[in-house]
C-alpha cells in the first residue's frame, strides 16, 4: 500500500510546482519541485506510481487554476457549487498527465539515460495536453522561467517544451544523484551527467549569444 509519507511527498511536489508559477517570484523552485514526487515513486509499482502522480497533479492544479471558479461565477453566472464542480472535473483530467509520467517513471527508473527518457515523456505529455480536446496549454513547466532571459532564448529553437525538458532533466538528475542509491552506483550515470552539462552549457551559451546579438542590433 501507499504510505502516508509518500502521499505527503506527492502533495509537496504539487504545491512546489504551483509556487513556481506567477504571481510569485519563486520560479527557481521548479528546478527541484518534482524531486519529492520522484522520491515517493522510488522503486514503486506502476499502479502505485500512477496514483501518487495523480495525487501530485491534483494538489498542483487545484492550487494553480482555482481562479476558474471566479471566472465561472463572475462571467458565466454559475453558482459556487457548480463552478467548483467544473474546476474539480478539469483538475481530475489534468492530473492524469503527471499520473502517466509517474507510471512511465516506474518502468524507466534505473535505465540508461533515464533522465532524458523521463524528460522526453513529460514533454510528450505536455504536448498532448496542449492539443487534445481543444487543448489546455497553460501551466507548462517552461513558462515558469519567463524571467530567465539567458535560459529561455533556446525556445526559439525548441519552443517552451525545450525549457520544460531542461527542468525535468535537472529534477531527475538531482533525484538520481542524491536519493536513488542504486542509480548513483551505476557507472553510466557519469555519462548522463556529462551530457546534461553539455546541454546546459549549450543552452546558456546560446542564450548569451542571442542577447548579445540583440543588444548589438539595438545600438
Amino acid at each position: 500500500p501507499i504510505s502516508f509519507r509518500q502521499i505527503l511527498y506527492a502533495i509537496l511536489s504539487g504545491t512546489l510546482l504551483t509556487a513556481s508559477f506567477p504571481p510569485g517570484e519563486l520560479d527557481w523552485i521548479i528546478w527541484f519541485a518534482l524531486v519529492p514526487l520522484l522520491i515517493s515513486l522510488d522503486h514503486e509499482s506502476p499502479s502505485h506510481a500512477f496514483r501518487l502522480g495523480f495525487i501530485a497533479g491534483l494538489a498542483h492544479y487545484l492550487t494553480l487554476v482555482y481562479w476558474i471558479i471566479v471566472a465561472l461565477r463572475n462571467y458565466g453566472g454559475l453558482n459556487f457549487l457548480v463552478a467548483f464542480g467544473v474546476l474539480l472535473l478539469l483538475c481530475l483530467y489534468l492530473s492524469l498527465y503527471p499520473a502517466f509520467f509517474s507510471y512511465f517513471f516506474s518502468y524507466l527508473q534505473g535505465s540508461r539515460f533515464a533522465g532524458f527518457m523521463m524528460a522526453s515523456a513529460w514533454v510528450a505529455l505536455e504536448f498532448i495536453r496542449a492539443k487534445a480536446m481543444t487543448g489546455f496549454p497553460w501551466s507548462l513547466l517552461g513558462y515558469t522561467q519567463f524571467r530567465r532571459l539567458n535560459l529561455i532564448q533556446i525556445a526559439d529553437l525548441v519552443g517552451v517544451y525545450g525549457v520544460s525538458f531542461l527542468v525535468v532533466l535537472l529534477n531527475t538528475l538531482i533525484f538520481s544523484l542524491f536519493f536513488d542509491r542504486t542509480s548513483r552506483m551505476k557507472k553510466f550515470l557519469k555519462w548522463e551527467i556529462l551530457v546534461i552539462l553539455f546541454v546546459a552549457s549549450f543552452t546558456l551559451t546560446y542564450g548569451h549569444y542571442r542577447l548579445e546579438g540583440d543588444n548589438t542590433k539595438g545600438e
